[in-house]
């Protein structure tokens, strides 16, 4: 039993730890955001920087640690839609591209479409700048083309 409460525990050196400049958010504010283990509504303020949507115990922790959150949603690949199957209010749900779904509940109907709307941006951003990286890092080769006239050829299969 010890092993498995060790293992859901994060310790410090688990948690994800931000770099200064991850740490100006887009926006932020308070959730409530369903729990994995236990599966209850707890009150977690969030953040939504370039590098993720991150989450803290409170506003003051935040404050008093911005890179270390208390845990993170990767934006890339992830899609974000209100939640209609929820017993709740206003709630959304992130399933992130490595299959975990973060189920939270906004204030308000309007702040939940506040957040889906930004979350949603930030997921096109991360995707685009994942886009510009890879193809940035092929390698390219000069072909000959019609009559003679050099270009640029990528190696990647992509086809665009």
């Amino acid at each position: 039993m010890a092993s498995l409460v060790r293992r859901l525990t994060w310790s410090s050196q688990q948690r994800p730890r931000l770099r200064g400049s991850d740490t100006t958010p887009a926006k932020e504010g308070l959730l409530k955001k369903k729990g994995h283990v236990r599966r209850n509504w707890l009150n977690r303020w969030f953040k939504l920087t370039p590098s993720g949507l991150h989450y803290y115990k409170d506003k003051e922790t935040a404050a008093m640690h911005p890179t270390k959150p208390q845990g993170s949603v990767q934006l890339f690949g992830c899609t974000v839609k209100e939640d209609l199957f929820q017993r709740h209010e206003n709630v959304f749900t992130i399933w992130s591209a490595d299959g975990k779904d973060y189920h939270m509940q906004a204030g308000s109907k309007l702040e939940m479409l506040e957040w889906i709307t930004a979350i949603q941006k930030a997921s096109k951003e991360k995707f685009a700048e994942r886009r510009l990286t890879s193809v940035s890092d092929v390698p390219q080769e000069v072909h000959e083309g019609p009559k003679g006239h050099e270009r640029a050829r990528s190696q990647s299969s992509d086809c665009s």
